[in-house]
């Protein structure tokens, strides 16, 4: 493993035993088994341990987006796809991705650093679909693209009985039923 997966699987640890703001980097390195200079040489502070600073999710949707354009899909659907094609790292990491959840969920700085993480998500969405699709449209199906990503991992946070690729799914099957085709 290396070290900063190992720092990662360190801080998980100690949040969930002694809770965020009670957890020093200190205490992290000498978990890990690393110095503290090893610490601030992959991550900037403690909260950076949870979160994706390289915008690597949103990389992958881009890539996604971008390698499965078809003219004749709508770029919602094209964007919920991307999210599927990701879910498989949050279900080969369950618990890990738990435990982030609840670490995040009992803090409230970290909990508007995740919705800042999101508006990351939405750019990097909207500006692959903008290479096919209208601004405006791209912008509109990124933001609904994440939401139905939100709506589909509370979904599966509550119970492991669908996989988070059937919740996204099931997501947006619910919005295309009840919004997409109204008369």
């Amino acid at each position: 493993m290396k070290s900063k997966e190992k720092l990662q699987a360190a801080a998980a640890k100690l949040f969930m035993e002694k809770g965020y703001e009670n957890t020093t980097v200190q205490e992290i390195a000498s978990l890990a088994g690393v110095t503290e200079r090893t610490f601030f040489r992959q991550f900037k502070d403690k909260s950076d341990v949870l979160f994706d600073t390289n915008n690597e999710m949103g990389q992958q949707l881009a890539a996604f987006i971008t390698a499965n354009f078809d003219v004749e899909k709508k770029p919602l659907k094209l964007a919920v796809e991307g999210f599927v094609s990701t879910s498989e790292f949050f279900e080969s990491s369950r618990e890990r991705v738990l435990a982030r959840n609840q670490i995040i969920q009992s803090n409230p700085d970290l909990q508007e650093r995740e919705l800042l993480k999101g508006q990351v998500l939405i750019a990097s969405i909207t500006n692959s679909l903008s290479a096919n699709y209208n601004s405006d449209l791209s912008e509109l199906a990124a933001r609904f693209a994440v939401e139905i990503f939100h709506m589909a991992f509370i979904k599966w946070i509550k119970s492991a009985e669908k996989s988070l690729a059937e919740q996204l799914l099931a997501v947006y099957e619910l919005y295309e039923d009840s919004f997409c085709c109204v008369d």
